[in-house]
């Protein structure tokens, strides 16, 4: 990503980010130590901002120092709604999200350009954008090698297919962002874990249909062709029509009543239980007022214990990446292109400092 040109471009940055955290001009400047002319002259491009300063703005308004002097990428810029004063709620977050994403981006470059990660080829899946969602969905489970049954880890499902999944602590559901020959994602750690897993696929359905950039931000009002046939995709390809079918049929014949059939697939399929209703209406399993009955009667712990003996496995933690991701930020730890303090930001979190692994470094003589 290039570098800002100016302190005009630089002071934008500082007034849509103060903005996205609901932060007056007055109350920025108190908290970084200037007074609110400083930081209305930043916001305007008179003042130069020291590199002390712009720390403190970063560690306030909760976003690293790169987003205010790289530029986003073309695309997102292109498609991401004007933060004017005062925004509401979903632009803010929208902004959020796409901050997270900024730097995940960068971080992704960052890997690739250094050789310490791989991207898939997937030129022959990549691009169908005439595609048929459900045909697309079963295609992408044979070209990552996926066995039939319910998914693993979806960060590290989403990269074998070439999009690079984190899980952030953001309210806005989830965006992605087309890079070159792979793409990365940030889907809020705020949403239930199936419902994490559902944006996750979603978002995984604008990759390979290669949208340069989608945000979930405020979409949820106003549902298009485009985003229902990506619904289509994510359905098929968390709950595939034949297995789904197959599962709840031959639990009902054996005597388990459909909510309970219904339960297991949701426990076992790691989906939210909306999300699992919906598929059961949509495969006609299911009529529409049994299907309204059941979405209403949400299951609690002790359903799930009663037909599993177990609770679902939560999936997508705030900070989570995939395998391939987390060994190629050790593998740059370890051969000491990164300092420790840089491996965590890169491993979002998940170990400290003292945990990482020795590195592979020769002594040294004098």
């Amino acid at each position: 990503m290039e570098t800002v040109q100016s302190w005009a471009e630089i002071g934008s940055r500082i007034a849509q980010t103060r903005e996205s955290a609901g932060l007056s001009q007055g109350e920025l400047a108190s908290r970084i130590g200037v007074d609110r002319t400083a930081v209305v002259r930043m916001e305007q491009g008179e003042r130069k901002v020291s590199a002390l300063e712009l720390f403190r703005i970063a560690e306030t308004l909760d976003a690293p120092p790169a987003h205010f002097l790289t530029q986003p990428p073309a695309a997102l810029v292109s498609r991401r709604k004007t933060l004017d004063s005062p925004a509401d709620a979903a632009t803010r977050a929208g902004y959020r999200l796409d901050i997270r994403l900024e730097e995940h981006a960068r971080n992704a470059e960052w890997l690739v350009a250094e050789g310490f990660l791989t991207p898939p080829h997937l030129d022959d899946l990549l691009g169908c954008t005439e595609a048929d969602p459900t045909a697309l969905a079963r295609e992408a489970r044979r070209v990552a090698g996926i066995p039939p049954g319910p998914l693993g880890p979806m960060a590290s499902v989403a990269e074998r297919l070439g999009l690079y999944l984190t899980v952030a602590p953001e309210p806005a559901e989830g965006a992605s962002l087309l890079l070159d020959s792979y793409g990365v994602s940030v889907i809020s750690g705020h949403s239930a874990p199936g419902r994490r897993r559902w944006t996750a696929a979603h978002e995984l359905g604008h990759h390979l249909l290669r949208d340069e950039y989608h945000s979930d931000a405020g979409v949820s009002a106003s549902r298009d062709e485009r985003e229902q046939a990506i619904d289509d995709f994510a359905g098929e390809f968390l709950l595939p029509e034949d297995e789904f079918d197959s599962v709840y049929r031959q639990a009902v014949g054996r005597g388990v009543s459909p909510r309970e059939a219904l339960i297991g697939i949701a426990a076992d399929y790691r989906v939210s239980w909306s999300s699992t209703v919906s598929r059961a209406l949509w495969l006609g399993l299911v009529g529409t007022r049994a299907a309204r009955h059941l979405k209403a009667d949400t299951p609690v712990r002790g359903d799930f214990l009663a037909v599993r003996g177990a609770e679902p496995v939560p999936d997508l933690e705030t900070g989570a990446t995939g395998t391939a991701w987390r060994q190629a930020v050790l593998a740059a730890w370890k051969a000491g292109a990164v300092s420790a303090a840089r491996t965590v930001e890169l491993l979002y979190g998940v170990l400290q400092e003292s945990e990482l692994p020795e590195q592979d470094l020769e002594d040294v003589g004098p």
